[in-house]
């Protein structure tokens, strides 16, 4: 119990901290409310007590007490309404605090913690659990108000009976004992239904996605698909059945002791002697203190309940290393070098690259071929840091790469992969994400469209760089190879100082990839370009081309050399070159 008690303080003060940076006035609204409805009960029970003593004189006697205990009954009425309306307006505040938190705290996450099943059950589950953490500083406020309510009743029930009194403050504690108990068990199933939710949710994304769904579509199978996420998101229901199941048993036994401590309080008011106007006060006291226990109750039961779920979100937020860009200057101009190097995947009985030496000066355009597994992605991912190195050495500049932060090296490349992402945002936004801070003016936004290729067809849209893309929120459809031009202008908009292309041209015809290509050899000065390619004819203007084959780099040359060796390298591409 004391554990979670611990935890629930924890969280507590989390969240209140949270609260008073990001909606100060708002707390101390909150907090005004909530002091005011503290103090109103006991005060109606004294209200009661005088009412009761004077009401057997004249109206003038008993007219003030029934005026201030109607004017206290309105006064509660009025605040809590009040602290209704108010607890709603900072919980969609720090909900949308927490949500843009949460959300850069995943845009800086290292790519290999995101790539853990484990990382992204615990985002689904935080993300599920946004707008609980947003009401938690509610519930916080609402239990401190519900103890001082539950203190002062006691000390006014004390003057008529002391038994009475201390039951009414002790009919907290079943609740508190249950509460922490639930707590343990919730804390114990969050991350489990996290982890369906998120494949259940997956499956859902499959199904209302422009191209996964358009697949499924032509194949008849979005049914069989529907059924994965049905089954997913039973399971889901069956942790929270199982939840709910126990926290309805666990209420019953915390509800069954409340009952008796006040049932006992009232017993000891009415046999206490206390006459006429002290039995009505402590009756009322009594049935005042059952309100602010269950009231507790509810408040104590969320921020116990939803301690685990700020625990998880402090421990992801806190999952994200800071990184110091001054700490490390690197000179490009020496150089890539990798030396040696093997890596491997988990469960795999051989390595999928095996020493593997390449080195690309500035200005210089290098390929990787090879047929698919080759180890060609594997070596790239492992340049940039995305896979663990089990042998050997990658520099940048006579710098080892290892000693970096994740976002000082990948602050090293521009990335164009063949799963371009098809961003349906404006055209503005979908090119200037390709800089980390997003700052880009026009100019250099246009400058970028022209080195990819794509100013043409952007100038004939309607709205320019203002223009809506994509057809989930009514924007302008683009071909596969516009999208793919988009992603290039990303790069040369980020101009980092080494670029890796993987199949950058895939889905452009052959016209404009000769011209994108051209567009690369012109620029390519004061740069390194690594290019992963299967046409043979983007492989003529190479400066040096690494052959793999079986996760080696088997012969390596210029494309004349290679050809005419007639080595793995021939064989790959006699049909195109034939």
């Amino acid at each position: 119990m004391l554990s979670a008690l611990g935890a629930a303080a924890s969280s507590a003060a989390f969240t209140v901290r949270q609260t008073w940076r990001y909606a100060p006035g708002w707390l101390v609204r909150l907090v005004a409310a909530n002091s005011v409805m503290a103090l109103t009960p006991s005060a109606q029970v004294l209200a009661v007590a005088w009412l009761v003593r004077s009401s057997g004189g004249s109206a003038r006697g008993f007219l003030p007490p029934l005026l201030v205990l109607v004017g206290l009954v309105a006064v509660g009425q009025v605040i809590s309404n009040a602290s209704n309306l108010t607890q709603q307006r900072v919980r969609t505040r720090m909900r949308r605090h927490y949500q843009d938190e949460l959300m850069r705290t995943v845009a800086a996450l290292p790519p290999q913690e995101l790539a853990r099943p484990a990382t992204t059950a615990l985002i689904e589950a935080v993300r599920g659990a946004l707008f609980d953490i947003g009401h938690l500083v509610g519930s916080v406020l609402a239990s401190i108000a519900a103890l001082v309510t539950a203190v002062t009743l006691g000390v006014t029930v004390w003057v008529i009976s002391p038994v009475a009194g201390v039951l009414v403050v002790a009919a907290l504690v079943p609740f508190l004992l249950v509460f922490a108990w639930e707590s343990k068990m919730q804390d114990e199933a969050f991350t489990r239904h996290g982890f369906a939710e998120r494949r259940s949710n997956y499956a859902v994304e499959q199904l209302v996605g422009q191209r996964t769904a358009t697949e499924l579509t032509t194949l008849g199978s979005g049914a069989v698909v529907a059924g994965i996420a049905d089954a997913h998101r039973a399971r889901a229901d069956s942790i929270m059945d199982r939840i709910l199941a126990l926290l309805i048993r666990a209420d019953l036994v915390g509800a069954v002791g409340t009952a008796v401590m006040l049932g006992g309080a009232l017993a000891g008011i009415v046999v206490g002697g206390a006459g006429g106007a002290g039995i009505a006060a402590g009756i009322v006291a009594v049935l005042a203190g059952l309100d602010a226990t269950r009231s507790a109750g509810f408040s104590f039961g969320d921020l116990i309940a939803y301690g685990p779920k700020v625990a998880a979100y402090r421990r992801l937020i806190g999952s994200v290393p800071g990184d110091d860009h001054d700490r490390v200057k690197i000179n490009p101009e020496r150089g890539i070098a990798v030396t040696g190097i093997t890596v491997g995947y988990p469960g795999a009985t051989h390595p999928a690259v095996s020493e593997v030496s390449l080195s690309a000066g500035p200005g210089m355009i290098i390929a990787l071929v090879g047929v698919n597994g080759a180890g060609k992605t594997t070596t790239v991912n492992a340049i940039m840091g995305l896979l663990d190195l089990a042998e050997g050495m990658i520099t940048v500049g006579g710098v080892d790469l290892a000693t970096l932060s994740s976002r000082q090296r990948l602050d090293l490349f521009g990335l164009l992969t063949q799963e371009f992402g098809r961003y349906e945002f404006t055209v503005r936004d979908v090119v200037r994400i390709g800089r980390a801070d997003g700052r880009a003016d026009d100019d250099e936004i246009w400058r970028a469209l022209a080195a990819a290729h794509a100013k043409d067809f952007i100038e004939k849209m309607p709205d320019g760089l203002d223009t809506q893309l994509g057809p989930q929120f009514g924007g302008v459809g683009l071909s596969g190879g516009q999208w793919q031009r988009l992603s290039l202008a990303r790069v040369y908009l980020r101009d980092a100082p080494i670029w890796i292309l993987d199949e950058p041209t895939s889905a452009i015809d052959a016209e404009a990839e000769q011209q994108i290509f051209a567009e690369l050899q012109r620029t390519k000065a004061g740069r390194i370009t690594i290019v992963v390619s299967h046409r043979a004819w983007t492989l003529r203007g190479m400066d040096h081309i690494y052959v793999f084959d079986e996760g080696r780099i088997v012969d390596h040359g210029c494309y004349d050399e290679l050809l005419s060796r007639g080595g793995r390298f021939a064989e790959i591409f006699a049909e195109q070159v034939g």
